[in-house]
């Protein structure tokens, strides 16, 4: 059994780390100009979504990153202003905040924050990206299947059972209204 605790466990996790080889393969094998056939949006359809959840996975782990960091960034904040600031010779409240802003731990968190928040927006734009070629493959094989449906001549309306044949016209579903 499969515990919500293993999707957004964040013990070990590093930013630089996050494998990101099956996007760039999904990324690379679209189509560069937008032209597509049946087989590319039934496959890629697949695949963009696939991809797209990747990134919705992701996301939700730098989302939680991202605020046990700000929890390190009050501390670090709190710790340089409230002891480190007293230990330098510092009285007064806005020297202290001073100090607090350029001391080492506090700056290393905010520079960790901001790299947190440009990872997550990097995967929310590759969510996106992935999100509006689904809609595209999507819309591409609704009206294929739409203009088979059309083309097919069992469904004209005919189902005249004649002596040679004695079994009735079936209608033959090529493609199908499919909704994904």
């Amino acid at each position: 059994m499969s515990k919500f605790q293993e999707h957004i466990d964040i013990s070990g996790f590093s930013i630089q780390k996050i494998d990101v080889s099956q996007l760039e393969d999904i990324l690379d094998w679209l189509p560069k100009n937008g032209a597509f056939d049946l087989n590319i949006a039934e496959e890629g359809l697949v695949k963009v979504l696939h991809a797209e959840n990747t990134c919705q996975e992701i996301i939700a782990k730098l989302d939680r990153y991202i605020g046990a960091k700000e929890s390190e960034k009050s501390q670090a904040w709190a710790n340089a202003a409230l002891k480190k600031a007293k230990a330098e010779g510092y009285t007064t409240a806005k020297d202290k905040e001073w100090f607090a802003s350029a001391d080492s731990d506090y700056v290393t968190v905010v520079n960790e924050i901001t790299l947190a928040r440009t990872a997550k927006k990097w995967f929310e734009n590759k969510a996106d990206y992935f999100r509006n070629w689904h809609y595209a493959f999507k819309t591409f094989l609704k009206r294929d299947y739409s203009l088979e449906k059309l083309g097919n001549t069992s469904d004209l309306g005919y189902n005249v059972d004649t002596l040679e044949d004695p079994r009735p016209m079936r209608k033959h579903d090529l493609g199908g209204d499919i909704e994904w």
